[in-house]
């Protein structure tokens, strides 16, 4: 194997090795809750479009980006939802890019008078390839410096691609929610010149909201409330704890998550302390947050910064029908981000 060949392998091996074995971690993963659990397609509104741009590592010289675009809806009348995913990933100066097209279905229905369930199924396609812009190789330079436009190496990483399948569900009452996600149900390859098999990944995420104060008045509601939550992550080596503490003043989120506490996967691994704001003016949700690294690469490297967008069409009348009128399924009480 070339120099060259070589340089592109490490490449692909610390993007894949450090985005969590190919799949990005958001810190608003409750402003991503598609893409942390298909069963949340179709709850809390009727319909809704969210847009979400992490920078992470940000001191490198060619940081990782990840950029998402979501969207779902709810069938009026109905316990069925379905939701649309799109990702796009950029990983180091290398330019190794992966794009992720994924559609979801949702199922929600009543357990008891206290409790529901939602069921979720996702299928989506991802394509790796290489972005040369950044690259030059030696058959580009000659003995005067004189830079060629384009290198025979560029031909060596052909696109590739594969299909994922990914299941979900949720229990919830109308202060306490459980999930379970299990991600890469099929092991699909991935890879260039040689095949890796992407491992399983399953994420558990629970919490419970404690109600300080609510009111409601011409139509408009107000919560003072705080929730503490936990989210654990396993793939293949990989083993992940992360604790939250979120708080609502209407129309104010504010959170603090510590990821990576040293509870699994020893001691030595990287650790961050997430700082977390948000704001909700009507139908839109705006937030932002930023990792500050405590120990491992996150704090060499920078930490990250994460901004989201999300607008929500929402039956004002049954928002928080559970708390004011009738029981409805289709109101979860996770964080807003």
């Amino acid at each position: 194997m070339s120099v060259k060949k070589a340089f592109l392998c490490f490449l692909f091996f610390l993007g894949t090795a450090t985005a969590m074995a190919q799949d990005a971690f958001f810190t608003q993963q409750y402003a991503n809750r598609l893409y942390l659990n298909p069963a949340f397609t179709g709850l809390n509104h009727e319909w809704s479009v969210a847009a979400a741009h992490r920078g992470q590592w940000p001191a490198l010289n060619g940081s990782f980006i990840t950029n998402q675009l979501t969207a779902d809806y709810r069938f009026t009348g109905s316990k069925s939802a379905v939701g649309l995913l799109l990702q796009q990933d950029r990983a180091g100066i290398g330019g190794l890019q992966k794009l992720q097209a994924g559609a979801q279905y949702a199922y929600q229905t009543r357990l008891t008078d206290q409790w529901a369930f939602s069921a979720g199924l996702q299928g989506s396609i991802a394509s790796l390839r290489v972005n040369y812009d950044n690259l030059v190789f030696g058959d580009q330079l000659s003995d005067n410096g004189v830079v060629a436009v384009t290198s025979a190496e560029a031909n060596t990483f052909e696109p590739t691609s594969y299909i994922s399948f990914t299941a979900g569900g949720l229990v919830y009452s109308e202060q306490f929610w459980f999930g379970l996600t299990a991600a890469h149900l099929n092991r699909p390859s991935y890879g260039f010149a040689q095949k890796t098999e992407l491992p399983l990944r399953f994420t558990a995420n629970a919490g419970y909201k404690l109600y300080a104060r609510t009111s409601q008045s011409q139509g408009k509601f107000f919560e003072f409330s705080v929730t503490p939550a936990i989210t654990y992550t396993h793939q293949k080596n990989l083993s992940r704890t992360d604790l939250g503490l979120y708080t609502i003043y209407t129309p104010v989120s504010l959170g603090l998550i510590y990821k990576g506490v040293p509870v699994s996967g020893g001691t030595d691994q990287d650790q961050v302390l997430a700082l977390l704001a948000g704001i909700q003016i009507e139908q839109l949700k705006i937030g932002f947050s930023h990792d500050v690294g405590l120990q491992g690469i996150s704090r060499q490297a920078g930490g990250a910064n994460e901004v989201s967008l999300v607008f929500e069409q929402i039956d004002l009348n049954h928002l928080f029908g559970n708390r004011f009128k009738d029981k409805i399924i289709q109101n979860i009480v996770c964080p807003a981000f």
